[in-house]
């Protein structure tokens, strides 16, 4: 079975999930991993028998590293993700893909310099129930789609704190608000602000799509208990979805059904996919307009917030 040699830049909260999902694939051999923290990179690069790097110059001399992880802090992406575009290796960027969307339409220009592909980590496409909901409102199942509610609400995660709530949670629930109706956001509004952290630590979003859907999102990182819930609503029927549990309910006029879903790793989903579309030369799920138009509506959002005014894309 052909293996794609992987490597891994970032050995902190989410990256030795992305360590431990590599050692897991069948298709995937993990070669080498870096870190600034050499004790992170140490104790990653013993638990998996692979190479560790401090150096990130050092460790993409390795020539044999044809596609690499990037789960740096979000204000590194652009940088580090730039050196391994220039040394030519395929890249798995988390979300958010830079900084802002300027930063993102840069990293898009230069991969297609070199030849180069990236794939964002938007993670929920890969969660079995979202797979499920967007079958179903494929087939039609719910009727026309008028309304999406998300709640992703939670204490302060344990990651570096570089980017506020916006571009750390509720990117999520757009990327899968766009991936669902397969529409993109035409306006937003946004109330967000600041009570325990440096960037905004709440959101209240809302969307409105071309196809006159309307989104909204509640995301914050003050709230005790942790949810993660997505409610579709169409003149059909009306679908709630829990992400962590990856069950889906389904209501309409008749009946309440609910559906038996295997549940799966998204990340174990998102990975493989990834490492076989490099291998297969096949399209990802999750393209790199994916990550940047995912970056505008996040950059309106907090402008929104800020200037508080409509913000049109």
């Amino acid at each position: 079975m052909e293996k794609l040699k992987v490597g891994l830049i970032g050995c902190g909260f989410w990256g030795k999930n992305h360590a431990r999902v590599y050692n897991e694939l069948e298709t995937a051999e993990l070669i080498a991993v870096c870190d600034i923290d050499e004790e992170k990179a140490k104790n990653i690069a013993k638990k998996y028998g692979c190479d560790w790097y401090k150096d990130v110059d050092e460790f993409l001399r390795r020539s044999e590293v044809e596609a690499i992880s990037i789960c740096t802090p979000t204000i590194t992406h652009f940088q580090v993700s730039s050196k391994c575009i220039k040394a030519g290796k395929h890249l798995l960027v988390e979300k958010p893909m830079g900084i802002d969307s300027f930063e993102a339409k840069n990293l898009i220009e230069l991969a297609k310099k070199h030849k180069v592909r990236i794939m964002p980590g938007h993670i929920e496409r890969f969660n079995p129930a979202v797979q499920k909901l967007k079958e179903l409102i494929k087939e039609g199942k719910l009727g026309k789609i008028i309304l999406m509610l998300a709640r992703r609400v939670t204490r302060w995660p344990e990651r570096i704190g570089d980017i506020g709530v916006v571009k750390d949670s509720a990117i999520h629930d757009i990327d899968t608000m766009r991936y669902l109706l397969s529409d993109e956001v035409k306006e937003v509004y946004a109330i967000i602000g600041s009570l325990k952290h440096k960037f905004e630590d709440y959101a209240e979003i809302l969307l409105r799509f071309k196809n006159n859907e309307t989104g909204f999102i509640d995301a914050n990182w003050l709230t005790p208990r942790k949810t993660r819930t997505l409610i579709v609503i169409g003149n059909e029927a009306t679908v709630t979805l829990d992400y962590l549990t990856q069950e889906i309910i389904i209501e309409n006029s008749e009946k309440t059904i609910k559906p038996s879903i295997k549940w799966e790793e998204p990340l174990y989903n998102e990975l493989k996919h990834f490492v076989d579309g490099i291998i297969k030369n096949e399209q990802f799920l999750v393209t790199e307009e994916d990550g940047l138009k995912s970056l505008e509506v996040c950059d309106s959002i907090i402008l929104s917030g800020k200037e508080k005014r409509i913000v049109y894309l």
